[in-house]
């Protein structure tokens, strides 16, 4: 978001120093207009980063869900497990009793 009002900010420097370009000199105007140049690209550069990096977190959420899916059907394997070696101990006990 800040990004974009960057990006705001800069289209509006861009059109003032249009507007004041009566009042400067051809070489100030051009040298406005190449900073206000590198700020959008520094600005584009920035947004196409921070998507990434959002694309990025994206996936690491999405590992992170499919490993606490993998936990839980460990665990929900393991405790069945263990049931089953209750039943079969208790089974055991049974007939030898």
């Amino acid at each position: 978001m800040h990004v974009l009002r960057n990006l705001g900010l800069v289209g509006a420097s861009a059109g003032a120093l249009v507007a004041l370009s009566a009042c400067a000199t051809v070489e100030s105007v051009e040298r406005a207009q190449a900073t206000a140049d590198q700020a959008l690209s520094a600005a584009q550069a920035a947004q196409a980063s921070a998507d990434r990096a959002q694309a990025s977190a994206d996936a690491a959420g999405q590992a992170a869900q499919r490993a606490q899916s993998s936990a839980d059907a460990a665990n929900a394997a393991a405790q069945a497990a263990a049931a089953e070696a209750a039943r079969l101990r208790e089974a055991r006990a049974g007939e030898r009793g």
